[in-house]
């Protein structure tokens, strides 16, 4: 995240893709048409007919492996095996438990998969660009696919391709005779031959109307990340060093900034004074406002902190950095930003105390995710005035941070560990997270937490928990085993799980006891929403 942005320099020889030009003019090969056709075929298979999100995550898995056959160089630049390696994270997640936001991850990773392979380190302006333009160029491409141009004289086959369907159909054959002269083999493979007609017939009379325009588009973008034009879009300066355009001077702005400096430091310093002495390490009265002080309250002092974040970029830059009393403007910063830095402290402090107070909820690991990404990138502004680093090369940092941490909480199992931490308080005989428990929607990864309160000593939470585990149990035992493409491992585990624990909640065994004990497990843990 700290070095320099600019394009990879990649050697002529190691090009996947001629750089420097457009590739659109240069006619592709067998293989880039095979692998077009390849990604078209599984992007019907795994996406358009998909029931659910293992299929997208196959598909995803072979993206790489598919720009590898390609561009065999890719591997040597080190953002590729990082964007190989997040990629497959994000596809075990669709495996395990799938959601929109983690097919959103996928799709990014996907652009930088195509960015790496055409010898460029992926960023969040430039990927949009080739993003955005990928059906164009896949348009374009699709003009240059003429596959009689890698025929030989005449249309004949080269050497090459002679060298591996000669053998294939000597193979077949042969084999074919060996076949007829078993009758029980021949009957076995007229049987499997008849599958495999029976799949391809079904495959075909199962075309929706909606499947070819979905083909061509995926093949257009397909040939578009495949084939981008070159060389790529830049989106501002190339260069990650700060370009001092004046004359060493006195800026007519120091004095600005340096009194600027010294109000805010000073009003940090009073006002963490007065955090520390209402909110930390004491014990709130009976009726405190804890959504006020550590839900808005934590929003507000993340803006603060956000907003310091880019007055310090600000004022590091133009004139200010031709004056000599830099280094002087330069300490200030570093003050103001160790009180800025308590302030993020002060965040996370007032985020546990509603943790700590009634649990924890998937908007709260949000919060969590949202001010460490203000310190990332509070941390980027600190490393750019530290370097001279100019203000492009800061926003790419901080837009590669949000990408990536998007990316995490996709990928971050949110209802387990919330639901989790809920089950250990509860246990402990803190009974105020139940309500999270009662009253919030949980995933199935996290449903297996609540196993621990089937023996709470509290009745109506016990009894809660029983009837929501027997509903449960209902609910995915009633979804049809469908396409292998609708797999979820979580879901998979919590059957399994439910099951050999069944009979602690078999007094349940009908809709009206559940939702008795339900509503009146909710209507107790509402006293401490």
């Amino acid at each position: 995240m700290t070095g320099d942005f600019s394009q990879t320099p990649v050697s002529k020889a190691d090009q996947a893709i001629p750089n420097g030009t457009s590739d659109a003019v240069v006619s592709p090969g067998v293989r880039e048409v095979a692998a077009a056709a390849i990604w078209t075929l599984l992007a019907d298979l795994l996406i358009f007919r998909s029931d659910g999100y293992t299929g997208l995550a196959i598909f995803l898995v072979s993206v790489p492996i598919l720009f590898f056959w390609l561009f065999p160089t890719m591997l040597r630049q080190s953002s590729a095996k990082w964007t190989i390696g997040i990629l497959a994270v994000v596809a075990a997640r669709l495996v395990w438990s799938g959601s929109s936001l983690t097919v959103f991850s996928g799709m990014l990773l996907v652009v930088a998969v195509s960015m790496v392979a055409a010898g460029s380190v992926p960023m969040v302006l430039e990927g949009i660009v080739l993003a955005s333009r990928a059906l164009f160029d896949g348009a374009i491409g699709l003009g240059h696919f003429h596959l009689s141009k890698h025929l030989g004289r005449g249309g004949k086959l080269p050497a090459g391709s002679l060298s591996v369907l000669l053998p294939i159909v000597a193979a077949g054959v042969f084999g074919s005779i060996f076949v007829f002269a078993n009758p029980d083999l021949l009957d076995r493979v007229s049987a499997s031959l008849t599958d495999v007609v029976t799949s391809m017939v079904n495959w075909i009379t199962g075309f929706s109307i909606w499947e070819i325009p979905f083909c061509v588009v995926a093949l257009l973008l397909g040939i578009g990340l495949m084939r981008p034009r070159l060389p790529m879009i830049r989106v501002g300066s190339t260069e990650s060093a700060e370009t001092v355009l004046f004359d060493q001077a006195e800026s007519q702005w120091y004095a600005a900034f340096r009194n600027t400096l010294i109000t805010v430091t000073a009003l940090f310093a009073v006002y963490l004074g007065f955090e520390w002495m209402t909110l930390w390490k004491r014990e709130f009265p009976e009726g405190f406002y804890y959504a006020g002080y550590a839900h808005q309250g934590a929003a507000w002092l993340t803006f603060a902190l956000a907003l310091a974040t880019g007055m310090l970029s600000l004022i590091f830059r133009g004139s200010i950095l031709a004056d000599p009393r830099l280094d002087s403007l330069r300490k200030l910063a570093w003050i103001w930003s160790g009180a800025s830095l308590l302030l993020a402290v002060a965040v996370y402090n007032r985020l546990l105390i509603y943790v700590g107070y009634n649990g924890m909820t998937r908007m709260r690991t949000v919060g969590f995710f949202g001010i460490t990404l203000v310190v990332i990138g509070f941390g980027l502004v600190l490393y750019k005035i530290g370097r001279q680093r100019n203000l492009w090369w800061l926003l790419r940092g901080q837009l590669i941070a949000f990408a990536l941490t998007v990316i995490a909480y996709s990928v971050f199992p949110v209802d387990y560990a919330a639901h989790h931490y809920n089950v250990a308080r509860v246990s402990d005989g803190y009974l105020r997270p139940s309500v999270m428990i009662a009253v919030k929607p949980i995933e199935d990864e996290g449903v297996v937490s609540l196993l621990g309160l089937v023996d709470c000593p509290d009745p109506i939470i016990r009894e809660g928990v029983r009837a929501k585990l027997a509903q449960r149990q209902e609910t995915i035992g009633a979804e049809s085993a469908g396409h292998w493409t609708a797999y979820q491992a979580s879901t998979s585990r919590l059957r399994r799980v439910l099951k050999a624990n069944e009979s602690k909640w078999s007094d349940y065994d009908n809709r009206k006891k559940q939702e008795r004990a339900i509503n009146a497990f909710r209507e107790y843990a509402m006293q401490w929403y």
